[in-house]
């Protein structure tokens, strides 16, 4: 690789850090896990758009089980882990609406700090998951995983702490007979929710 590159590269990686350090306290440490409820067609999302009583139910419902859900993740948290209440407090259902053509739900999200992941996943000091990274912690620190722990989460004293996927993946038919009562041409797309999912 020739020299500008180098320094390009060296350059832009210098930069991104920098503004994660200087965002770091203008936003939240937390990670959002979201699911979307997507529809089929866009006539057909016109046409709800006009109903607006059974829109505002539909919001006002799937606004519930979100906050329904937050709770029951909260009790996880105190049952399972017990010891960590920085993460039951930073614990958020996020609602994003769709604008285009009224205020109509659109995904469902849930966000929490870092060690969320960690307690799910087994992770900690020295036994760190196979893809390594880069962040900013919740004190504005730069942190990074060190390559001797590679691969070695759940392992040792680190057991995995399923507290967030078997809540969410047993309400799930619940959020799904909201949104067919609602729509024929809505589906719930679960692919982003899941930590287990993503590595």
């Amino acid at each position: 690789m020739g020299y500008y590159k180098e320094l390009s590269i060296a350059g832009h990686d210098r930069r991104s850090l920098t503004n994660q350090i200087r965002n770091a306290g203008k936003r939240s440490t937390n990670l959002p896990f979201e699911l979307s409820l997507e529809s089929i067609s866009e006539v057909e999302k016109f046409d709800r758009s006009k109903d607006r009583p059974k829109q505002e139910q539909f919001n006002k419902d799937v606004e519930e089980w979100a906050d329904q859900s937050k709770q029951a993740l909260r009790v996880s948290i105190k049952s399972l882990v017990k010891r960590d209440v920085y993460l039951s407090d930073s614990l958020r259902a996020n609602i994003y609406y769709d604008r285009k053509y009224s205020k109509e739900v659109n995904r469902v999200g849930f966000s929490f700090v870092r060690e969320g992941i960690y307690i799910h996943k087994g992770a900690g000091r020295g036994q760190g998951g196979v893809i390594g990274g880069r962040w900013i912690d919740r004190y504005g620190s730069l942190k990074s995983r060190n390559p001797e722990s590679a691969g070695l989460q759940g392992t040792g004293n680190r057991r995995p702490i399923r507290w967030f996927d078997p809540v969410i993946d047993k309400r799930l038919p619940q959020l799904a007979d909201i949104v067919a009562d609602y729509s024929a041409t809505m589906q719930v797309d679960a692919t982003n929710i899941f930590i287990d999912d993503r590595d």
